[in-house]
């Protein structure tokens, strides 16, 4: 069996309302490091050997802040990064007038597979790159395994988690809207679990999910 803790990454500037698109370079505010710090100190009473965050500023930090007060070493994974904005956007205000109805097509293209809006992820993208993510947490030596991501991919995840890989557009949508994320909220995830209720006919799930979102460290 795997046991692995998600958390979402402290409060970044993006989450705030930056005035520009800064992609993964969005650092932490000031109430994202008092965050991440309290989320460092609960890590403490976790059992786990790996520390993987994704490649974003903000996740790096919340993760370094982990390492820091648990002694694992932190590792870098692009693939548990959050949905990937088109690159152009990056540095420009997100009130431009070329860029915002641009910036609101590609939102919608998470939810339509055939749309794209530039080199931007889309619906398929994400989907499946969520799958990536729980094939390469299933193929990982250790048992427990602590991942600091972002609260649409970690939504992403559950999607497929729940509904496989032929999760639909329409079932995307309804896991973002009604499972929220708070800001270093801990997610309790384990594989291999054999969890079945074949008399109700629901089969079995390699995955199960004990805890979503537990942010009582935050007070």
């Amino acid at each position: 069996m795997k046991t692995v803790y998600f958390v979402r990454h402290g409060e970044s500037e993006a989450n705030v309302g930056h005035p520009v698109f800064q992609g993964e370079e969005s650092d932490l505010t000031p109430r994202g490091e008092e965050q991440a710090r309290f989320i460092a100190d609960r890590a403490k009473n976790l059992q786990f050997e790996a520390l993987i965050s994704s490649r974003a500023l903000r996740a790096h930090k919340t993760a370094e802040y982990i390492s820091q007060a648990t002694g694992v070493k932190h590792e870098s994974v692009e693939i548990f990064s959050e949905r990937k904005l088109p690159s152009r956007f990056v540095g420009i205000p997100v009130d431009d007038e070329d860029v915002r109805p641009k910036f609101e097509a590609w939102e919608k293209s998470l939810y339509e597979p055939d749309v794209r809006v530039e080199d931007g992820e889309n619906f398929s993208d994400i989907t499946k790159r969520a799958g990536g993510a729980l094939a390469y947490l299933e193929k990982r030596s250790e048992s427990y395994i602590l991942v600091v991501t972002h609260g649409f991919f970690l939504r992403t995840i559950i999607a497929r988690v729940l509904f496989g890989e032929k999760v639909t557009p329409d079932e995307l949508k309804k896991i973002i809207a009604t499972f929220r994320t708070a800001n270093t909220g801990l997610t309790l995830m384990q594989f291999g679990v054999g969890d079945s209720r074949e008399a109700w006919g629901i089969p079995q799930n390699p995955w199960i999910i004990r805890v979503w979102n537990d942010h009582a460290h935050l007070g």
